[in-house]
């Protein structure tokens, strides 16, 4: 019988740098999110440039998914459910002119230097 290797102790850190103008790499976002958190990986996505809109409510509902994928909205609560956490680049929804109120429960405001702090604790982190 295969070990089964405990990932507990490792973290992840996913940024997300699009939305619908690069549907793929929005998807793949979120679907190499809910793979770590599935592994016992504590997970987040951290959201910048245009992948704010991720996050915003009624945003990735809108979304068609990727052939051989699942919409992304399905796989943000499934994340969200497993435990996983989502940031937003403060910054970057400024820029957008985006209200902190237009995004879904549960996501977090964070400036760039809380973010650098936090990237440079995790164990891996990957860019979409």
């Amino acid at each position: 019988m295969a070990k089964k290797t405990d990932y507990s102790k490792k973290s992840f850190l996913v940024i997300g740098t699009h939305g619908d103008e690069e549907l793929e790499k929005a998807t793949m976002t979120f679907a190499c999110a809910g793979a770590s958190t599935a592994l016992g990986i504590r997970t987040k996505v951290f959201l910048t440039m245009n992948g704010v809109k991720l996050a915003q409510k009624g945003y990735a509902e809108k979304l068609k998914p990727v052939e051989g994928m699942a919409p992304v909205k399905q796989m943000m609560d499934a994340f969200l459910q497993s435990g996983g956490k989502i940031q937003v680049c403060i910054p970057c929804l400024e820029s957008r002119g985006i209200d902190k109120n237009q995004f879904i429960d549960g996501v977090e405001f964070v400036n760039l230097m809380d973010f650098a702090a936090e990237a440079v604790d995790v164990d891996r982190v990957f860019t979409c």
